[in-house]
């Protein structure tokens, strides 16, 4: 629980409430105009409203951040699961694109993304990348940008499948996730590698 007494060093979001609205959260929820960004967190998580939790996440981290953490918080793909190769591929795919996030690797997980199961997470999140930023019209015409929410609602769309899909048989995977949202927005990108 150290990570819960921490701030959130990378969110640039200075009050909890620009992001409960920007996550689209109902109104009965928002916090007051002061209420800092992590606090409202934490209120968010023991009251016991993982998928609101998750929203405000998705929202509050950076994009890169918080694509990092939607594919690191996939659970395992069996093997014996008949999309198996398909799944590994997008994650492949979107893994490639958050250590290079360039406009290639961009369009690649699209072109991966749009030719899959669309309510696999794995799919949800390589669209997050493509709506990430960057034109979305075809590479040779004219740009064409998206409105910064759909990244964001896309990344927790994957997370709130996840959690619906493994109710019965992961109860935990939720406060897993949540827990390491929490520390995406303390350490960034190391909170992957540190202890």
């Amino acid at each position: 629980m150290g990570a819960a007494m921490t701030k959130w060093t990378i969110v640039m979001w200075s009050a909890a409430l620009q992001i409960a609205k920007e996550a689209g959260l109902p109104q009965d929820l928002w916090p007051g105009e002061d209420v800092a960004p992590e606090d409202f967190f934490r209120s968010l998580r023991e009251g016991d409203d993982p998928m609101a939790a998750i929203s405000y996440a998705a929202c509050a981290l950076p994009k890169l951040e918080a694509i990092e953490w939607a594919l690191a918080s996939l659970p395992e793909v069996p093997e014996d699961d008949p999309d198996y190769s398909q799944k590994m591929l997008l994650r492949d795919s979107a893994r490639r694109w958050v250590d290079e996030p360039d406009d290639e690797n961009r369009r690649a997980v699209f072109a991966l993304a749009e030719n899959s199961n669309n309510e696999w997470p794995e799919t949800l999140i390589g669209l997050a990348i493509f709506f990430s930023g960057g034109s979305i019209a075809p590479e040779d015409n004219a740009p064409v940008a998206v409105p910064s929410d759909v990244c964001m609602k896309l990344i927790g769309g994957a997370l709130h499948s996840i959690v619906a899909a493994k109710a019965i048989e992961d109860p935990g995977f939720a406060t897993r996730a949540l827990d390491l949202a929490d520390k995406f927005a303390v350490r960034g990108r190391e909170a992957l590698t540190a202890t």
